[in-house]
């Protein structure tokens, strides 16, 4: 049995207040087809649709009394799972609300703009600014500045394409500071590789950082909302690396003595660009001690507030790269940028490496020989598959292997 427990936050219109309504489902009550899909939508909510459970909304019911319901529930063998959906909001009656309806509801005006709270003034700005197409015609780039560009895009949609990039940080477990793990779904390659491409767009003396391209674009799209925002935009990212990280578990942001970029200027030139000089090393020493000496715990950080910037560079760098390309379509010109190797090869990565050629033939013949122990046996009926493991051991054996 699988129950799942979903707290919605709705804004009654009566009386303007918002409020909390919790639902439950409990899965075996479902057809087969209906639990199967619903259980794969709660379990793959974090991989990018976390709202696809919405259209099975009708088949939650509300509890009037969760702590009741659960004790009842609690009787029989079952599995429990909560989760909310932070942008999702209804009414009283179920329906869900835009930002445009709950403001009106709040303010009684059927113009009212809500937005949530600290959104900076650039980004309000942007939204309520009358937006005129913008005339490529009238923008003027250097061959210089659409190179650096060029490049800049590249980078970005790199960057955007990387395992590291459309996976995540990972996850920490264990006890602080001496027993922890850090696990993550992409490999130490892929995250050099990410870093790699990455330090690109973020290190200061490369040609078109992403600080670079943003005054670019605002110089050539000046007087342009979008023009504004892009700066804006800069300007937040540009003080964020300038705070302190923002999620330490176990220490405490408000104990740690240096910035996001001194973190990942640190970690990016110990553990990736270079042969650190004693200085660097004294510098990735005084951070581990203030991790409690936890690697684990200082990588973790360091990743999450790689990947952070990252998404905030993609961010903004979309309407770089939109307005680049539209650009030079408009103009009909090829900039002279050299393209990725990924771009230029597509057979790159397309062989098999040593080991899997190595699986591949090792489960042929394996399978092949299973057969033919099977014929010897009289061919039971169990089949030529429960003699795959022998056969295997077999192969393994005279070829002097260990099973991987």
């Amino acid at each position: 049995m699988m129950i799942l427990l979903w707290r919605i936050s709705y804004l009654d219109s009566q009386d303007r207040a918002y409020k909390d309504r919790d639902l439950f489902l409990d899965t075996d009550t479902l057809d087969a087809c209906t639990k199967a899909v619903i259980e794969t939508a709660y379990e793959l909510r974090d991989t990018g649709d976390r709202r696809g459970i919405l259209k099975f909304r009708h088949l939650f019911h509300e509890s009037q009394n969760v702590t009741a319901d659960l004790c009842q529930l609690g009787q029989h063998p079952m599995t429990m799972s909560s989760f909310c959906i932070p942008d999702y909001f209804e009414d009283e009656n179920g329906k869900e609300l835009n930002s445009k309806e709950m403001a009106h509801i709040l303010t009684g005006k059927p113009n009212a703009v809500m937005f949530p709270a600290g959104t900076p003034a650039y980004r309000i700005k942007l939204a309520l600014a009358e937006k005129p197409p913008i005339q490529l015609d009238t923008i003027e780039l250097t061959q210089a500045q659409l190179r650096l560009l060029g490049y800049f895009v590249r980078d970005l949609q790199e960057m955007v394409n990387s395992k590291f990039y459309k996976e995540n940080p990972g996850t920490l477990s264990g006890n602080f500071p001496d027993k922890m793990l850090l696990e993550t779904s992409v490999t130490d390659a892929e995250i050099r590789s990410f870093v790699t491409i990455f330090r690109r767009l973020y290190m200061e003396k490369e040609p078109c950082n992403f600080l670079k391209a943003v005054v670019m674009f605002g110089d050539a799209l000046q007087g342009y909302p979008l023009a504004e925002y892009i700066l804006g935009f800069g300007c937040e990212y540009k003080v964020e690396l300038d705070r302190p990280p923002k999620f330490v578990p176990y220490v405490g942001a408000d104990k740690i003595p240096f910035t996001r970029k001194q973190l990942l200027d640190v970690h990016i030139y110990t553990q990736y660009a270079h042969q650190p000089c004693p200085k660097r090393e004294r510098q990735y020493s005084e951070c581990l001690a203030v991790f409690g000496n936890s690697k684990p715990l200082l990588t973790w950080v360091f990743l999450n507030e790689m990947w952070a910037s990252a998404i905030r560079i993609r961010n903004a760098g979309k309407h770089i790269e939109f307005v680049y390309e539209h650009y030079c379509r408009a103009h009909n010109l090829n900039p002279d940028v050299l393209t990725s190797l990924a771009a230029d090869h597509p057979g790159i990565g397309q062989l098999e490496t040593k080991q899997e050629r190595q699986e591949r033939i090792l489960t042929e013949k394996a399978t092949e020989l299973a057969k033919n122990l099977w014929e010897e046996a009289g061919q039971p009926s169990c089949g030529p598959e429960q003699f795959i493991k022998t056969a295997r051991q077999k192969l393994l054996d005279v070829m002097g292997w260990e099973d991987n």
